[in-house]
């Protein structure tokens, strides 16, 4: 099975050799995506819960690498909802009532 899959999507993880029937380890092995990354910039680690990098002024990172977990889908809509909700929430706290 891991012969036929993609050569361009490569799995960097160590593989299990030694487990063979185990789906969840197959999947560990083998299952990757290039595509949708997510996940990468762990919320309370490097960013504080509103997305404030730790450490530094003024930088935010708000996409799809601070999902603690995959929406399911293309997540193009949840990034993109997620970037609108974040611009909301830190117009509303610079400009108070004015917003």
């Amino acid at each position: 099975m891991l012969s036929l899959s993609v050569k361009a999507n490569i799995n960097l993880r160590p593989k299990q050799v030694n487990d063979t029937k185990s789906m969840a380890q197959f999947c560990k092995d083998t299952v990757v995506t290039i595509w949708h990354y997510h996940g990468g910039c762990l919320v309370g680690k490097v960013v504080s819960p509103d997305r404030k990098v730790l450490g530094v002024n003024r930088l935010r990172v708000i996409d799809g690498s601070t999902f603690d977990e995959s929406p399911g889908t293309n997540p193009q809509a949840t990034v993109m909802m997620m970037g609108r909700y974040m611009g909301v929430k830190i117009l509303r706290k610079r400009l108070g009532n004015k917003a």
